[in-house]
C-alpha cells in the first residue's frame, strides 16, 4: 500500500458534495467497513478500451478481501485521482455489499440495478461529468480505497492499457506488494466469445501471474 505525498501534490480534488461539480450524489450516514490499512487489495483495474471493435465489457476495479474475515463494504470509497494534476471524483458504496475472507469483489462503471454478473456493485450516478455522462476511469492516476477516511490500499499507476486490463500478477494479493509496478502487467486474455466484444480480464476471479 503506497504511502504518496499529500493529495496536493498529485493535485487531488476530493468532490465529497454535490456542491463541487453538481453531478454527486448525496452523502450517507458514516458507515465503515470493518477493514483496516491492507485489508483489501486493488487487484485489477479494467479502463476505457480502444480500438477498432466496440468494447462491451466496460469498466470497472477489483479488490480482494485481505482481512482475513468476511467483510461488508457498505460505505467504502473509492478517490480517484489524476496524475496531471486535475480532479476526478468519488465513488462510495451505498448499500451491504458481502465479500467473504479471500474472495473478490467487482465495483463498476455500471448502474447498480443493470450491471452484468460479473460486477457485484454498479456505482452510477457517482462519478458524472457535469454534464451528466458517467467519467471513465482514470488512465493516468492513483485510487485510494478508504473506510471512513482510514486509508485501506492505494494504487498508482502511469497508464491503463488500452486493450485487456491492469493486473496484480501476485498470489495471494497483498497491499504491500502491489505498491512495485513490476508486480503488474497486462492481462490480454482473448476468451473468444462471440457474444460479448473486448478482452474480459478476470474480473472476481484471481488474476494471471505476469510474465
Amino acid at each position: 500500500m503506497r504511502r504518496l505525498p499529500t493529495a496536493g501534490a498529485l493535485g487531488a480534488i476530493h468532490l465529497l458534495a454535490a456542491g463541487a461539480t453538481g453531478c454527486e450524489r448525496d452523502m450517507v450516514p458514516a458507515i465503515c467497513p470493518a477493514a483496516g490499512a491492507g485489508g483489501l487489495v486493488i487487484t485489477e483495474i479494467r479502463g476505457n478500451q480502444s480500438g477498432t471493435t466496440s468494447d462491451t465489457l466496460g469498466q470497472w476495479i477489483e479488490l480482494y478481501n485481505a482481512s482475513g474475515g468476511d467483510l461488508d463494504l457498505e460505505g467504502l470509497t473509492l478517490d480517484l485521482r489524476r496524475l496531471d494534476g486535475s480532479d476526478q471524483g468519488l465513488v462510495r458504496v451505498r448499500r451491504a455489499l458481502p465479500v467473504a475472507a479471500g474472495a473478490y469483489v467487482v465495483l463498476g462503471r455500471f448502474d447498480d440495478a443493470t450491471r452484468p454478473a460479473y460486477v457485484d456493485y454498479g456505482w452510477a450516478p457517482d462519478l458524472l461529468t457535469s454534464s451528466g455522462q458517467l467519467r471513465d476511469i482514470v488512465s493516468a492516476g492513483a485510487i485510494d480505497a478508504d473506510a471512513c477516511e482510514q486509508q485501506v490500499d492505494r494504487v498508482v499507476f502511469e497508464a491503463l492499457p488500452a486493450a485487456g486490463t491492469y493486473a496484480l500478477g501476485v498470489s495471494p494479493p497483498d497491499a504491500d506488494a502491489n505498491d512495485a509496478a513490476a508486480a503488474w502487467c497486462t492481462d490480454a486474455t482473448d476468451d473468444s466469445d462471440p457474444i460479448t466484444r473486448g478482452l474480459p480480464g478476470s474480473p472476481g476471479e484471481a488474476n494471471p501471474p505476469c510474465p
